[in-house]
Formats: structure tokens, sequence, C-alpha cells
């Protein structure tokens, strides 16, 4: 039973890879109207926000993912016969990630809510974390 989770969660994680600018859409299309309590249920407090002067707010949301850092280990076994001795040696070996981390990924939504209601967007960032924030 916990081998086929397993499949589904690697398969989860391949379709959230394969993501499209047209995912993407679906998902910003799908706040379309919401109103800013539905938006915060699901996506928590804003980052920023701004009132402009015609009375509309802008909202906007910040996730970031930030890579886990690549980790490898090595196992070698190695022997040498001089003579009539022998010799046999074994090592296991981590390697560390080199250089800066890479930076996260991020994907920002701002909302534009009028009269209580979303009325435009914008959304910025990978398809591959930005499809994730469609409405349920």
């Amino acid at each position: 039973m916990g081998n086929k989770r397993t499949h589904i969660a690697v398969l989860a994680a391949l379709l959230a890879a394969c993501a499209t600018a047209q995912d993407v859409e679906h998902a910003r299309s799908s706040w379309q109207g919401a109103t800013y309590e539905d938006v915060l249920r699901a996506w928590g407090a804003p980052a920023r926000s701004a009132v402009t002067a015609d009375g509309r707010y802008w909202y906007t949301w910040e996730t970031a993912a930030y890579p886990q850092p690549g980790s490898s280990v090595g196992f070698g076994l190695g022997g040498m016969r001089i003579g009539g001795g022998g010799a046999t040696g074994v090592g296991v070996g981590v390697g560390m990630p080199v250089g800066s981390p890479s930076p996260p990924e991020r994907c920002e939504r701002t909302l534009v809510f009028d009269n209580g209601k979303v009325v435009e967007q914008s959304w910025v960032g990978p398809p591959s974390m930005c499809a994730e924030f469609k409405r349920r």
C-alpha cells in the first residue's frame, strides 16, 4: 500500500513540474471575482498592500521555495597485490554542495480589489510553482 502512495506522490510531483502557462492562467482566472476573505483564507495575510487614489485595494502575496541542496554518497572498494601480500581498502565519501546556493523560486500574485472583489491580477513566477495556487 505504501508503495502505491509513493508512486502517486512521484506522479503528482512530475505533473506539477510539467505545468504550463495555460495552467497558470486557469489558476489565475479561478480567483477573478473572489472576495478578499476568500483569498485570505486560502493564502494567509498578504506580504504588501496599497490603496490607489481611485479607491482600489492592491494586495500582493509572495511564496518562495528554496531548492534543497543535493548531496551524494559514494562508496569505493579498492585492492592491490604486491608480491605475496595484498591490501584492500574501503571508503565512503559524502559530497557537499559547492558554490552559492540557488536563489529561491518565487510566485508573486498581486490582486486588485474593487468593491470587495478581484477585478485585476498579475502573477509572476515559474508555471511549475504558480499553477499550484488555483482556487479550490
